[in-house]
């Protein structure tokens, strides 16, 4: 009985073992091919990133619009050092005394959602340290013959020499992007233009 016990934790050990080396050595290979330039392997990396956050539940603190927005975040070009993705976000409207109210408008959840994107893609994408990352927020807007149509309405392109340097918990996203070049333009009563 000691001996069969004594294999069978043998066994267990070999096949975990065996188990995180391939692991290590897998995500070693990654990092090689990140480092060499290879942006089918940097794409990848994001685009599973993109998705993990897809099936994820949102976290505690953060909003479920915002959370939305991320989850409906599309990876548009790579390069070596860098990455574009493209997101949507609408105004947020809740019931009170009966009527609809604004809440936040399209432009502050862009700039909520472009902040957050920045942060996620800089710091959360295993195996992967991009120079820069560029962040396209649209909103739906009535085209001229009342179909809607989205357009840009916040764009940013956050560099990791600058981001290494941000107190990101002590600022807001507007000011977070404001340490980066970012284009956006509130016109009356704080709509997007």
């Amino acid at each position: 009985v000691i001996i069969v016990g004594a294999v069978i934790v043998l066994l267990i050990f070999l096949v975990v073992g065996w188990a995180v080396a391939t692991e290590m050595f897998q995500q070693r290979t990654w990092r090689n091919r990140v480092r060499s330039g290879d942006t089918d392997i940097i794409g990848a990396l994001i685009e599973e990133a993109l998705n993990q956050w897809r099936r994820s539940r949102p976290p505690k603190e953060l909003p479920s619009s915002l959370w939305a927005g991320v989850q409906g975040a599309q990876l548009v070009a790579v390069t070596a050092a860098s990455a574009t993705l493209s997101a949507a976000a609408e105004a947020s409207f809740r019931t009170e005394n009966g009527a609809r109210t604004q809440v936040a408008s399209a432009l502050d959840e862009s700039i909520a959602l472009a902040s957050k994107l920045i942060d996620m893609m800089l710091y959360d994408v295993p195996n992967l340290r991009l120079g820069s990352v560029r962040v396209d927020i649209y909103s739906t807007f009535a085209g001229a013959d009342g179909t809607p149509v989205q357009q840009p309405i916040v764009s940013s392109t956050a560099h990791r020499a600058i981001a290494d340097e941000l107190p990101w918990e002590s600022l807001t996203p507007a000011e977070i992007l404001g340490r980066f070049e970012t284009i956006y333009q509130a016109g009356e009563a704080g709509r997007p233009v």
